[in-house]
């Protein structure tokens, strides 16, 4: 499955990543308890590598200047995340409308609607963004 990422108002392209689809018959919640414990894992391997000697390679700093940002591993350890707060916080931001999921270009408006997700399928996560003075 390809997951895209974009935030409403912003000029900065997709993000498009492949992403493995779980296992067995999914709803809304639970793909994003799937997700949230990815990126939860990404996290702490980032983490994990704060301290230690880091160099950027060719590849390193070509991708990051087409990004317009070419950044290091944090200096600072952040704070803890749990995947449960992680994934709470995810669900409560559905809930309060600051962003929008599609899955092959159809809107999912229930978190326990069920989906049929395939290996093609193409999840868009699409995030809001308030307007100023309103």
């Amino acid at each position: 499955m390809i997951v895209e990422t974009k935030i409403v108002g912003r000029r900065t392209p997709f993000e498009r990543r492949p992403t493995p689809l779980p296992d067995g018959p999914q709803t809304l919640r639970s793909l994003l308890g799937h997700l949230v414990q990815q990126e939860v894992s990404a996290y702490h391997e980032r983490q994990d590598s704060v301290g230690m000697l880091r160099v950027l390679t060719e590849r390193d700093i070509s991708g990051g200047a087409a990004t317009g940002r070419i950044s290091v591993a944090p200096q600072e350890r952040g704070g803890t995340v749990t995947v449960e707060d992680a994934t709470q916080n995810a669900l409560r931001a559905y809930r309060d409308g600051l962003y929008y999921v599609f899955v092959d270009d159809k809107q999912i408006e229930s978190l326990n609607e069920p989906l049929a997700l395939r290996p093609d399928s193409t999840l868009l996560l699409l995030r809001l963004t308030a307007l100023a003075g309103g």
